[in-house]
């Protein structure tokens, strides 16, 4: 032995090095026996080296090593005749699997689901050459960075101006054309950059980047392999959280490789967030070490924390992460409304806008009142995160191709997966060669992506969806390492278009601030700016119907609250035949966006003269431009009216003078499922606004 054995650091747990001492720290019960296994990566007999506890703690095992010669070796633990990886390991090697990845899309399905026992005579990781294979123990490895980070901080973009796709790396990248060592590896993700910036993606947010096993073990209470031994493709599982995935690495399975992308994304004013999954028996505190120490080494934006709900607040506390954007299935009032003051950047991650969107779009009993205020979901100091689609169900392709999921793949009798999809197939199950039927879905999608980006809160979108990913019916693909699982890249005249119209509808949102209000709307006109800030319409300017057979809204967006000179006008058409809406008077009109078009957004918009009324086409969206007259300034009478006021007075009153803030809580009340008094907001429980000026219940 070329080192010599010292007194160890007690003070952090894990691996840590001071000039050419390596201290090694390990948790374990009282009067336990641990030692230090030792790896030479030639395949020699493993050195065996006692720890001791020492210090004022009975529990922490340590040990120092000087001279150690650690890139000839890895290390793990053993306590009480059991050997154990380190669960602070930095980086880890051994047992690595996926599916055939010589294999492209279109290829036939190598067979995957083979005995376990067979798969252990062909483990290896990724990336690294043969002569350096190691077993299939998992072995802890050293890692000590030298990586120089050349960004000044992190990004911290408003939650106002976020647009979020959410990624696999592997199935991401797995069907690209190129260098096919790239292929399953941030490498692959880092090339394609441009073309998030393209599509107006300012975050990317990563399903589990750290080490996961993806072989499901054995069923231990058995003794044999469960019916379902399947590939974990997506790793949501306990892992070693601290140490990135060796095969998304790529080539040396370098850590400082996820780094290199990291500081790229920032340099392109992009930022990073990471999704987590911690068992429900995880200790909190582990869980607070394991995002701190990924803000702090990997200068990661942000964490979406699943499985552990109750310590969101905990999160929300740490002075350490107070840089940090957190994302969680929701937040209590009392922690969010206090977001500004503990400093992490709350956002609420749910299936609530989802199911909304997806019931008016597919007509399966889906509220238009929930609709509207899904549509307008945001508060100051919490973010929404809005999505209709995501890797928990069908893709936005499948969700309008399919009424039943179809999971046969996954050997569990199409019994695993979500039956809640409030997915519709537009008249064919699955794939059509019907030219109306996918005239349809095309447009249901471009409907879809539409209510995502004008909708308040941040748009999301799911790896694919750009571009009509589909999955054949499969909601649940955590086991399709395969072409099922991965995104398809081949281009296409039509997928192409339906491309450039995802980025067409980023530049509308930067471009008009009251799409990506910051503030909640107050439906009245608060600042005497002559409108409400928002207010709804429908075939009569200033009125709403909210009962339960209707399918259309007009929202109007008056842009003074937000600063602009120009005013937007939302129509969202959910029937099947077409409907006219009125308009605001005493503005003159553009057509941004109509769906029922090809293209959806013209090149330059289109003028609309002398228009008091807007007719839009069946299962169709609409977006209009309004500015105020050029001629002069309209005069308007804003008149005060009572929360339940009849519309008669305001009919009567249109044919002479522009009214502004009219009555809306009376159609609410009749089918929307209001109760009598005062109507509330069934998302965010806030009391309608009465008595105001310009006020729409």
């Amino acid at each position: 032995m070329n080192f010599q054995i010292c007194s160890g650091n007690q003070g952090e747990t894990g691996v840590t090095k001071q000039k050419d001492i390596i201290s090694f720290s390990r948790q374990a019960a009282e009067n336990s026996i641990c030692y230090l296994l030792l790896y030479p990566k030639d395949n020699s007999q493993p050195l065996r080296i006692p720890m001791e506890a020492k210090g004022n703690c009975d529990t922490m095992y340590t040990i120092g090593i000087q001279g150690l010669d650690w890139k000839n070796y890895d290390y793990n633990f053993e306590v009480n005749g059991e050997e154990v990886t380190d669960i602070y390991a930095r980086k880890i090697t051994g047992r690595e699997i996926w599916a055939d990845d010589s294999r492209r899309p279109g290829e036939q399905a190598a067979e995957i689901f083979v005995p376990l026992r067979e798969k252990r005579k062909t483990r290896q990781v990724r990336g690294l050459p043969e002569s350096k294979q190691t077993a299939a123990k998992i072995k802890s490895s050293f890692y000590f960075s030298e990586f120089k980070w050349k960004d000044m901080g992190y990004q911290g973009i408003k939650k106002e101006d976020m647009v979020i796709y959410k990624l696999h790396v592997r199935g991401f990248s797995m069907g690209m054309q190129g260098e096919s060592s790239q292929h399953g590896t941030l490498e692959a993700v880092e090339r394609k950059l441009g073309y998030f910036k393209n599509l107006g993606i300012t975050t990317l947010l990563f399903m589990p980047v750290y080490e996961f096993e993806e072989i499901l073990l054995l069923d231990k209470s058995k003794e044999q392999l469960r019916p379902k031994d399947l590939i974990n493709c997506w790793g949501y599982t306990a892992g070693h959280y601290f140490a990135p995935k060796a095969s998304y690495l790529g080539k040396g399975c370098n850590p400082d490789n996820l780094k290199r992308l990291i500081q790229k994304m920032h340099q392109m004013q992009m930022e990073c967030i990471l999704e987590f999954y911690f068992p429900p028996k995880t200790n909190p505190y582990l869980i607070i070490d394991v995002l701190r120490y990924w803000h702090k080494e990997y200068h990661v934006d942000g964490f979406r924390v699943l499985g552990k709900p109750e310590v969101a607040e905990l999160l929300a506390h740490d002075t350490r992460l107070s840089g940090c954007k957190l994302l969680f299935e929701g937040f209590r009032e009392e922690l969010a409304g206090d977001s500004q003051r503990f400093g992490p950047k709350l956002f609420s991650y749910n299936d609530g806008f989802l199911y909304g969107a997806r019931r008016i779009l597919n007509r399966q009993g889906g509220s238009i009142y929930e609709f509207a205020c899904q549509m307008r979901r945001q508060q100051e100091y919490q973010g929404f995160i809005n999505f209709v689609a995501e890797n928990n169900g069908f893709t936005l392709w499948d969700t309008f191709s399919y009424e039943h999921k179809h999971n046969e793949q996954n050997r569990e009798d199409n019994q695993d997966g979500i039956d809640w999809n409030f997915s519709g197939n537009c008249g064919q199950e699955g794939i059509s060669r019907n030219r109306q039927v996918n005239e349809l879905r095309k447009r249901q999608v471009k409907n879809a992506l539409a209510v995502v980006f004008l909708a308040q809160g941040v748009p999301m979108l799911w790896m694919g969806d750009e571009c009509a990913n589909s999955q054949r019916g499969n909601n649940n693909a955590y086991c399709q390492d395969n072409e099922t699982g991965w995104k398809e890249w081949k281009r296409s005249a039509a997928v192409s278009r339906l491309t450039d119209y995802v980025g067409q509808l980023a530049r509308i949102r930067r471009e008009f601030p009251a799409l990506r209000s910051p503030r909640p709307f107050k439906l009245q006109d608060y600042q005497n700016k002559g409108y409400p800030d928002l207010s709804y319409h429908s075939d009569g300017a200033w009125k709403m119907d909210f009962s339960m057979n209707r399918a259309f809204i007009g929202m109007f967006y008056a842009g003074a609250y937000t600063g602009a000179k120009e005013s937007l006008y939302a129509a969202y058409n959910f029937q099947s035949v077409s409907q006219k809406f009125a308009l605001p008077g005493g503005m003159e009109w553009e057509l941004l966006l109509d769906t029922s078009q090809e293209p959806a957004v013209p090149k330059k918009p289109e003028k609309l003269k002398d228009i008091r009324e807007l007719t839009v086409e069946g299962q169709s969206v609409c977006l209009l431009c309004g500015k105020a007259y050029s001629g002069g300034k309209v005069k308007k009478r804003i008149k005060k009216t009572s929360a339940f006021q009849n519309t008669a007075s305001q009919k009567e009153a249109s044919g002479k003078k522009e009214t502004l803030g009219r009555e809306l809580g009376k159609g609410a009340g009749e089918g929307g499922g209001l109760a009598e008094g005062t109507p509330k907001d069934t998302v965010t429980g806030e009391e309608a606004p009465k008595n105001n000026k310009g006020a729409q219940k």
